[in-house]
């Protein structure tokens, strides 16, 4: 008999293990396809090509290596009879009283459909890095995407509709080529918009975004892909999100379309290790096939009507992806209210359940869900303690390591702790427990985020089902270990596996260390659902009232996560990323090291022998953020030229007109205007376009700020002012290139060591001021 025990446990533990695994390697992007794939098909192999040419250097609006991709593209529009054209525009971002400017170069062609003139088709992807970043997942892979689309979409025929393709420059300093676009008037022209994008270098391609009203592209989308990775559930959360992306322009302007990204590799993102080595080829053949059928089919039916109510759409086992009228959703919950009343009555007439062992349950299953929780968020604070040069923000390299350790002690907690409570509460009243706490839960998602209901309503619908089946043929009275129960739990446990585990994977990949409660979590209340499973293998591989299972997986989660921390060791495969940039006053002569963290690594150490945190003041008058500084030596480059190109009275008032430019070549300019007074700045334009600002006060006065991204071929950029008659003006002036003056570098940066990501990394600022 205890052999017969064992044996159906460890059918459990397999069959259990292999659905979870299952569940996630179903959704891995494709194989890719060769270089010799037909030519009607896409290829990540010969999209491959174009990501090695645009992403063998940084190449940030504003650089030189920026120009040269940008010329590479044309070429390769022309090839694909795209007609291209360079939008040169400028685009404003205001906020809170700052202006944020882009000049941007657009690279946009068409596609002509053999239908008359009409709605078109837009593919979107941006072709600028991030100052510090190759940017082979973000954004060339998608730039590829579509290069490789518009070649196979040819070789299937012309389309009814036009495509247009518009590959934007600036998104990464803020989202300033997709502005600017919808200057263009093939913008009027748009019908739907198709946006490729990247937050990593692997993982399967999810469709994350959909403009509101999705009802009408959801069903398209998952009906035409051929690799389909959609959720409602992302789509609630993302639209909740603070992030952007350039599909979040023409969604704002109430266009129709979707958005899709690979998150996987979050630690390469905006790195220098985001590279066409460490590109997966898969997740670019999915990005490319998934365009490439989405656009062969939208490109050839009407586009008259894009919208529809928003629908509940979720893959449940692999590409197989359930869409339904979120109307629906309404008689789900009733249906799972109703199976809940009777569930708990047949549970009460069959298995002798009380309502307050009911109850007492429900608070312990939430305390059980809190401490595994909280347990697992002290380990990850020990962890993070143990690496001192991993920056929450950048992810860990070693992220799917950490997942399996932090489930292998999520697993053991819990069932540590339930082992403690099974000693004095029946298994029947802990999981009717925790199925009213997961039922309090949905009720929540259903009246909060009614789109999201699905991800606890259909594991809880089975898992009910699946309970009261074993109720009513009366299997709760016989052993636990009994192969019809099993069978039958195992069959109910299927949805929550395909549904959840998942979600638990995609979530802790894209967020690692910064945010494990909520993969954890929502891995808890998918073993709350497992529980008379999972009790069945702790049972008979327990020795001598002794909790092994739970010991073992405690022991094997401890050795995972400290292997997991030594690969987090740096290397040159897995480098460190370094925070240091060098701020020159050319009036004063004085120069400054300064680094946004606390800490210094073995590098950049030799910048901060005599260190102190303070804020850049010396650079900035309304500076307020603290860095770590120490003084630099002052390095002889030409400063930032302001010119009067005219100062006169027109009507009364005093325009000046200034040309600004660097003198070496730098990508980005930063201006503070001090006027005498508030009062007296009436109008501001840079490049055109004109500026709302707002006074932000310093010790020296009240002060303007704005700043230039992307400055034009020429260096040069036009500032107009328009102030009170005889009123005096100070302006500082900031250029600033990305790199450090070499000749300051006593100590070259080793193969271990990167750039950290942003605008305020590795770069050089040099400020000049003028009066007027």
């Amino acid at each position: 008999m205890q052999f017969r025990h064992r044996a159906i446990a460890v059918f459990v533990l397999v069959a259990v293990t292999s659905l979870a695994l299952l569940s996630i390697y179903l959704l891995q992007p494709p194989a890719p396809k060769p270089a010799n794939a037909p030519v009607t098909a896409f290829s990540a192999t010969r999209a491959m090509e174009h990501v090695q040419h645009i992403a063998g250097k940084p190449h940030a609006m504003g650089t030189a290596e920026h120009a040269k991709v940008r010329t590479y593209l044309l070429q390769e529009m022309q090839k694909l009879g795209l007609d291209p054209q360079v939008q040169e525009a400028a685009a404003v971002n205001d906020m809170n009283g700052v202006a944020y400017v882009g000049h941007v170069y657009n690279l946009i062609g068409r596609l002509r459909g053999t239908g008359k003139k009409g709605k078109a088709i837009l593919l979107m992807a941006h072709y600028d890095s991030q100052p510090n970043a190759r940017g082979a997942g973000d954004d060339a892979s998608g730039v590829a995407a579509i290069l490789e689309t518009i070649r196979a979409l040819k070789q299937n025929g012309t389309p009814a509709h036009d495509v247009i393709v518009l590959l934007t420059d600036g998104e990464e300093y803020g989202l300033y080529g997709a502005k600017a676009f919808m200057k263009h008037p093939w913008a009027k022209q748009v019908a739907l918009v198709l946006n490729v994008e990247a937050r990593g270098n692997a993982g399967p391609s999810m469709t994350f975004e959909l403009s509101p009203e999705n009802g009408w592209v959801a069903k398209q989308y998952i009906r035409e892909a051929p690799y389909p990775f959609v959720s409602s559930l992302a789509y609630e959360i993302y639209k909740r999100m603070p992030n952007d992306t350039d599909f979040t322009v023409f969604k704002d302007a109430g266009y129709s379309g979707l958005n899709s990204a690979f998150i996987d590799g979050f630690v390469h993102y905006h790195k220098a290790t985001d590279s066409p080595e460490n590109l997966d080829i898969r997740s670019l053949q999915q990005h490319g096939s998934n365009m490439l059928a989405l656009t062969k089919h939208f490109a050839n039916i009407p586009l008259s009507q894009t919208k529809a109510p928003d629908s509940v759409f979720f893959n449940f086992i692999g590409s197989w992806v359930i869409n339904y009228p979120q109307e629906l959703n309404v008689l789900w919950v009733a249906l799972i209210t109703l199976l809940l009343l009777v569930t708990v009555k047949v549970s009460r007439q069959k298995g002798g359940l009380t309502i307050r062992q009911v109850l007492i349950s429900f608070f312990v299953y939430v305390v059980v869900l809190v401490l595994v929780v909280v347990m697992i968020m002290l380990i990850n604070n020990l962890v993070l303690a143990e690496l001192p040069f991993s920056h929450r923000s950048n992810g860990v390299y070693s992220a799917h390591e950490f997942f399996i350790a932090y489930l292998l002690l999520a697993l053991g907690f819990f069932l540590l702790l339930s082992w403690f409570v099974l000693r004095w509460l029946r298994l029947l009243a802990l999981f009717m427990g925790l199925i009213l706490v997961q039922f309090v839960l949905m009720m929540v998602l259903f009246l909060i985020i009614p789109n999201a209901t699905y991800l606890l309503l259909f594991p809880l619908l089975f898992s009910m089902g699946g309970l009261l089946l074993v109720l009513l043929l009366g299997l709760h009275e016989v052993p636990r270990v009994d192969l019809r129960y099993t069978l039958v739990m195992l069959f109910a446990s299927v949805p929550a596996i395909f549904l959840l585990m998942p979600i638990v994977q995609v979530v802790f990949v894209a967020f690692g260390l910064q945010l494990p409660a909520g993969p954890i979590a929502l891995f808890v209340l998918l073993l709350g659902l497992l529980l008379p499973l999972l009790w069945i293998v702790e049972q008979s591989l327990g020795w001598r009232q002794v909790p092994v299972l739970p010991l073992v997986l405690l022991l094997l989660g401890g050795i995972q996560t400290y292997r997991a921390v030594g690969h987090e060791k740096p290397s040159e495969e897995r480098p460190l990323h370094s925070h240091i940039s060098y701020y020159l006053n050319a009036d004063t002569g004085k120069a400054q090291w300064a680094t946004y963290y606390q800490t210094t690594d073995d590098w950049n150490r030799q910048f901060f022998t005599e260190a102190s945190r303070k804020t850049l003041s010396d650079m900035y008058p309304q500076a307020t953020l603290e860095y770590l500084v120490s003084d630099a030596r002052s390095i002889d480059v030409p400063a930032p030229v302001a010119e009067v190109v005219s100062d006169t009275i027109i009507a009364n008032e005093r325009v000046l007109q200034l040309r600004l430019a660097s003198r070496r070549d730098a990508a980005h300019l930063e201006l503070v205007l001090q006027p005498k007074d508030t009062a007296s700045l009436h109008e501001v334009k840079l490049a055109g376009e004109e500026l709302d600002l707002k006074p932000l006060d310093t010790k020296e006065g009240k002060v303007y700020y704005v700043r230039l991204h992307g400055l034009p071929v020429n260096k040069q950029v036009e500032l107009e002012l328009h102030l009170a008659p005889d009123t005096p003006l100070t302006l500082h002036l900031y250029d600033q290139s990305i790199g450090l003056p070499q000749e300051l570098v006593k100590k070259p940066k080793p193969a271990h060591v990167i750039a950290e990501q942003g605008g305020t990394s590795n770069i050089t600022v040099v400020r000049k001021s003028y009066s007027f």
